[in-house]
């Protein structure tokens, strides 16, 4: 940068870890295993030549915040997005480096798999610095990947693996609730019909909002990289560029998802009609059938004077006779009109 590194307040040097705002800190250089770096020894990491140096912050930490608002390495933009907590997606490229704010997944998958929340990254050659409010699950899954064999000749490709594992999680998502699709496909084909209706609505409603969150995410990411490829070197444009096309296929993947989920409810929706008119006319069948039935015994159940067979015995059988004698004539005129 052209402006020299400020010293690290000492609200950041007092400890290490999450609890003084720094998540993690990771240091590349030609170690096949990256370098775990802590608060105290950022300053030293970020001077280092020839490496790589990825910090990450928790932004809900006073002392993280504060500390970003000063670091002469972030650059004003950055700093005036994360003072508002600006969470619209932002792509621009802010002197050397680039200013990205994106959508991540949340950590907690099992309560609500569209919940997402922003994910703040400043990215250039030398270094990567994010910043998070809530737990992320693809940030969090490169963290864990640098407990292993990992390398990154720049933070632009850094940030190119954040993108990826987003991508890959969004995929597998996809996935489970295109095999869930399948079982309803099969269930629905079969008859089954009774509890279908409340899944095909949640599929659509999260195929929904993911469209909604990364499809004009990568509009602006492909605009970006159409207008600005020039300058990056050609490998990390390469690499940006190949996961911007990927997440673009993983968003066809969910249009899709969300169009067979809707044909879903329409076929559904025929076979709950289907069933509901059938039922509707075996009761209109009852009810033609009934329907002389019911009146004889109205007439019959009149208590006037007059009423014929009042003390005649056997009277009870004959009229039950006729009664019965009513509803086969009803249903055998419907069976040769050809209403059975």
């Amino acid at each position: 940068m052209s402006e020299p590194l400020r010293p690290i307040p000492a609200f950041l040097t007092e400890g290490v870890g999450a609890d003084r705002g720094l998540i993690c800190g990771f240091q590349f250089g030609g170690d096949a295993v990256p370098r775990e770096i802590t608060a105290d020894t950022m300053l030293e990491s970020l001077e280092k030549p020839d490496s790589i140096t990825w910090l990450h912050f928790n932004l809900s930490e006073s002392r993280a915040r504060r500390w970003l608002l000063e670091a002469q390495l972030v650059p004003n933009e950055m700093r005036e997005v994360l003072r508002e907590h600006d969470g619209n997606r932002h792509v621009e490229l802010v002197d050397d480096g680039l200013l990205l704010v994106m959508n991540d997944f949340s950590y907690d998958e099992a309560s609500d798999p569209s919940e997402v929340a922003p994910l703040w990254c400043y990215a250039t050659a030398s270094h990567l610095i994010t910043a998070r409010m809530h737990p992320l699950k693809s940030i969090d899954d490169l963290r864990l990947a640098m407990r292993g064999p990992s390398q990154a000749a720049s933070g632009f490709e850094l940030v190119a693996q954040v993108l990826e594992l987003r991508t890959l999680h969004l995929r597998r998502r996809a996935q489970r609730m295109i095999d869930r699709l399948d079982d309803i496909e099969d269930e629905i084909l079969a008859g089954d019909i009774r509890e279908q209706r409340e899944h095909l609505g949640r599929t659509r409603r999260v195929c929904a909002r993911w469209r909604r969150e990364f499809s004009p995410e990568r509009t602006d990411l492909a605009k970006f990289l159409h207008r600005q490829a020039s300058q990056f070197n050609p490998k990390d444009a390469e690499s940006l560029q190949a996961e911007v096309d990927s997440l673009g296929f993983a968003i066809e993947e969910v249009a899709e998802l969300y169009e067979r989920a809707k044909l879903l409810q329409e076929e559904l929706a025929s076979r709950l009609a289907e069933s509901t008119g059938r039922n509707l006319y075996v009761l209109s069948i009852l009810t033609a059938v009934l329907l002389p039935m019911t009146l004889i015994t109205g007439v019959f159940g009149m208590n006037v004077a007059g009423m014929p067979g009042l003390h005649e015995p056997g009277a009870f059988w004959r009229v039950m006779l006729l009664v019965v004698a009513s509803g086969v004539v009803t249903l055998l005129g419907l069976i040769w009109r050809r209403l059975l």
